[in-house]
């Protein structure tokens, strides 16, 4: 998939309903409305390079998400709540 050209600063919020909403920074007016998870969204977070979405969620799951497609790329079950989600500055592969 092709990466699309970013114009906009994108600013990811999420719901305790498990929405992700990605909203443009400058004019606040909302670019996507995704049903990321089924139960409460706890925190997001954008990779350094802006090419993913990561949330954690109430059900038990983190999630990737592609940044440009909005597609869910890998979802992480858990035994329990999943309360943070983080990139690393390095990659370490």
């Amino acid at each position: 998939v092709p990466k699309r050209q970013r114009r906009v600063q994108e600013l990811a919020v999420v719901t305790s309903n498990g929405k992700l909403l990605i909203y443009d920074s400058a004019t606040g007016s909302t670019l996507r409305t995704i049903e990321a998870h089924n139960n409460g969204i706890m925190n997001v977070a954008f990779s350094f390079d802006s090419s993913m979405i990561a949330t954690a969620s109430f059900d038990h799951t983190a999630r990737l998400w592609n940044a440009d497609t909005y597609t869910c790329l890998h979802t992480l079950q858990h035994d329990r709540l999943v309360w943070a989600v983080a990139f690393s500055k390095l990659n370490r592969s």
